[in-house]
């Protein structure tokens, strides 16, 4: 089953849906991110602004709000700037296997065409269908983080993958 969305490039003037739809997946899979809702919740809705200033990020919309993120972010330095890191995937649980996290990956694929090589990601162990479509993708898988976050109920291992991006002429 598809649904109905679309994919928009997220700009400071988004800040309040990207707040919305960070603090839901925070909430939702606290154990897939590096931060946590508490300090996200007392960060104000300026911060998320200069985030969205600072990186490349897609939402998913329904007709009425914002269902799905995701973002990349570019290496600074110049033995790594080929290099962008992506962060904060992540689809609502009603909206997961209908298409919404591939339109979203493909989009975030297609951008960073134009600004770097290759896209390099984390994913904890054992989130299968997360694993399944980034492989999809193209992305491989090339080591295993051991303990790369702490959580309240113990330590998580992260799954590090990466994909080489083709170059445009």
């Amino acid at each position: 089953m598809t649904g109905s969305f679309r994919i928009a490039r997220l700009q400071p003037s988004d800040a309040e849906a990207f707040r919305t739809i960070r603090l839901a997946a925070l909430q939702t899979a606290p154990a897939a991110f590096g931060s946590t809702y508490e300090i996200e919740a007392a960060r104000p809705v300026s911060a998320f602004a200069d985030g969205l200033s600072a990186s490349v990020v897609f939402g998913a919309f329904d007709d009425r709000r914002i269902v799905g993120m995701a973002g990349f972010r570019q290496e600074a330095g110049p033995k790594v700037s080929h290099k962008a890191v992506v962060w904060g995937f992540y689809v609502e649980p009603a909206w997961q296997g209908r298409g919404a996290g591939s339109a979203l990956l493909a989009a975030l694929i297609e951008a960073a065409q134009d600004v770097v090589e290759q896209l390099t990601l984390t994913v904890v162990e054992g989130k299968d269908a997360a694993i399944a479509l980034y492989t999809k993708f193209g992305f491989t898988a090339y080591g295993t983080e051991p303990r790369a976050l702490k959580t309240s109920s113990g330590y998580v291992n992260e799954v590090l993958m990466a994909l080489r991006l083709p170059q445009r002429s």
